[in-house]
């Protein structure tokens, strides 16, 4: 596993029992200078026109697969609209932990996999902030592996564009 998504866990338990049995983890960090609550909701509110056709084409292998249709019109979220306690809705993700200005943790369920995505936030030495962003994927049904190699490619891509737009300053 790599080693500096061990490094956040270990000093946030809640990380380590979400990495026990994942199937999937990556992690990518963006330095800005932009309150965590903001980067979040820049990250979850991108969408601009080659990833809503990425979404399109999404939706056709989530039908074939028998998947959930998830909406992902997402525009208007600003930092107040960040919820940091578990259970509240940010986007299509439910909060499974966080705390302003330390990390946050979203988590989307669906009967092929559970995956959830997180930033933890963490002080640069000039005043700026890392943002150590992760994704964490939990395989439910013979069908997560299949939906997940086919979009994982895709995956990377649309977390590096989420988090170079959140970072944006």
């Amino acid at each position: 596993m790599n080693a500096d998504i061990m490094r956040l866990a270990d000093n946030l338990p809640e990380l380590n029992t979400l990495l026990d049995e994942a199937d999937h983890v990556d992690m990518k960090s963006f330095d800005s200078k932009r309150s965590l609550s903001d980067f979040i909701a820049r990250m979850v509110s991108y969408e601009p026109g080659w990833l809503k056709l990425l979404y399109m084409v999404r939706k056709g292998l989530a039908k074939l697969l028998g998947l959930s249709q998830v909406a992902t019109d997402n525009k208007h979220l600003t930092a107040d609209d960040i919820d940091f306690t578990p259970g509240a809705e940010v986007s299509f993700f439910t909060t499974s932990g966080g705390a302003p200005d330390h990390y946050w943790i979203g988590e989307a369920s669906d009967k092929h996999l559970k995956g959830y995505i997180g930033v933890v936030a963490v002080p640069n030495s000039d005043g700026s902030i890392r943002f150590n962003t992760f994704t964490i994927v939990h395989y439910q049904h013979w069908t997560g592996p299949i939906y997940f190699n086919l979009i994982r490619p895709f995956h990377h891509i649309i977390v590096h564009f989420m988090g170079r737009h959140a970072a944006e300053e």
